[in-house]
């Protein structure tokens, strides 16, 4: 299982090269982790957007972790422009042609954040069609009035996942995505199989990670295609799903401010 296979658009997570100058989440012990935490009830997670058709997952899923640490720190609450993120991690760190719907990977998002800040999304509203547009000056000033953002990786094991969610943090993670995550039973349950023999890789999807139940061994995540879909946004994965290279990787957490 490879993650460059598939050609839809809206899968737009590009799997990051690794980096030994990543801080790390340390994660608490084993014995003290809780059975099951949902951050759905801290009242912090943010509404479920539609990214629509373009490839701004990356985007989607870190602008969602950033408003939730806004709320979970008593700051001013805004909705951090997802088309500007999406323009300067591609244009400014990846080097991309702006009108290339390339996707990007996520600690470039976290890199784009640490030089470029973000703006408030009323200063460049989301639209699926104006992905090439350059952030107009207005959205560039108010994004130097914000400050920039803590991130630390943390390791793709059980207990170190449970214990970011434990920790009070919702984590975004790519995840590699087959034909039966865009069936109808899904998108009416929100239960994602693991993949079965033969089943047509799509492509690689960033989303985040707000809940886990031992009881289930499963964890929730938040998509971006409109609370129409799934669990009114979110979905269920296993913990075999999450914990597998070949189909989860690049897992990040914000977790406070510089």
């Amino acid at each position: 299982m490879g993650w460059q296979c598939g050609a839809v658009t809206r899968y737009g997570l590009v799997k990051q090269k690794p980096d030994d100058r990543d801080y790390q989440f340390v994660a608490a012990s084993r014995k003290s982790l809780p059975a099951a935490v949902d951050l759905r009830t801290t009242g912090y997670v943010p509404p479920v957007m539609d990214q629509g058709s373009a490839g701004t997952c990356s985007a989607h899923a870190t602008a969602s972790a950033l408003r939730f640490l806004l709320r979970k720190e008593k700051l001013q609450d805004f909705p951090p422009s997802r088309l500007f993120l999406y323009y300067v991690t591609r244009v400014y760190v990846e080097g991309v042609s702006p009108s290339e719907d390339s996707g990007c990977a996520l600690r470039d998002v976290a890199k784009a954040i640490a030089t470029y800040h973000v703006c408030n999304e009323r200063y460049m509203e989301y639209d699926d069609t104006k992905i090439a547009e350059q952030p107009p000056a207005l959205a560039v000033a108010n994004a130097r009035l914000h400050t920039t953002f803590t991130y630390r990786a943390v390791q793709q094991s059980l207990s170190a996942l449970k214990g970011a969610l434990a920790s009070g943090y919702p984590v975004v993670v790519g995840i590699q995505v087959y034909d039966s995550f865009e069936t109808e039973e899904v998108a009416r349950t929100g239960v994602v199989p693991m993949p079965a023999e033969g089943e047509q890789c799509l492509g690689g999807h960033a989303v985040y990670l707000v809940a886990f139940e031992d009881a289930t061994r499963t964890f929730t995540l938040c998509n971006s295609w409109s609370s129409a879909w799934g669990q009114g946004g979110f979905f269920k994965l296993s913990y075999d799903y999450l914990t597998n290279p070949d189909l989860a990787c690049d897992f990040w957490m914000t977790t406070g401010f510089q």
